[in-house]
Order: structure tokens, then C-alpha cells, then sequence
């Protein structure tokens, strides 16, 4: 039987989740979201693998975006370079794909 790809099993322990390479805080002045624009992250970890996830812009700058996606059953947040960022749609409520 074929397996299904993606992450199975039990979410890595605390101190064992590598978060990805990230920005320090700006030092400029930030916007905070009131209503969180959805958007497309492109993280990179310290082994040099990328992935793109699903998330939201929590704050942002001219420059960096603070993102919040869910890894691993859990909420994560990092402040991303704006390059790594891309605005994505989420259906209108109640609106299904036929």
C-alpha cells in the first residue's frame, strides 16, 4: 500500500524543532494587523532546506514580514524578508470549488 506523503507521527519534542533562519525585529516602525492578510512564506532552515507554508502576516515593513503558519501541530511565528512573502486568496466563506 502506497504511503501518503507529507509529515506523519507525533510533532518533534521542543527542543528538538529547528526554527528557520530569520530576521531580528526591525527597529523601524511596524504595522500590526488588524485582520491578518493570508500570504505564501518561503522558509529557509539552517541545512539549507526551503519550504513554502501557508501563513499570515502578523506585522510587517517595508522590508520584513512577521509571519505566523502552523508547523508541526503548532504555531509558529518568524520575521521573514518581504521578498520571501507572496499575498495569496482565500475563498469567500461559504464559496466551494466545484
Amino acid at each position: 500500500m502506497a504511503q501518503a506523503s507529507g509529515w506523519h507521527g507525533i510533532p518533534p519534542a521542543a527542543d528538538r524543532y529547528g526554527p528557520p533562519l530569520q530576521l531580528e525585529r526591525p527597529a523601524v516602525a511596524v504595522t500590526e494587523s488588524v485582520k491578518a492578510p493570508a500570504l505564501w512564506a518561503r522558509l529557509t532552515y539552517a541545512d539549507g532546506t526551503v519550504r513554502t507554508v501557508k501563513g499570515f502576516a502578523m506585522a510587517w515593513t517595508t522590508d520584513a514580514v512577521r509571519v505566523q503558519w502552523i508547523e508541526h501541530s503548532r504555531a509558529r511565528e518568524a520575521w521573514l524578508p518581504a521578498d520571501q512573502c507572496t499575498r495569496r486568496e482565500l475563498p469567500a466563506p461559504g464559496r466551494y470549488a466545484a
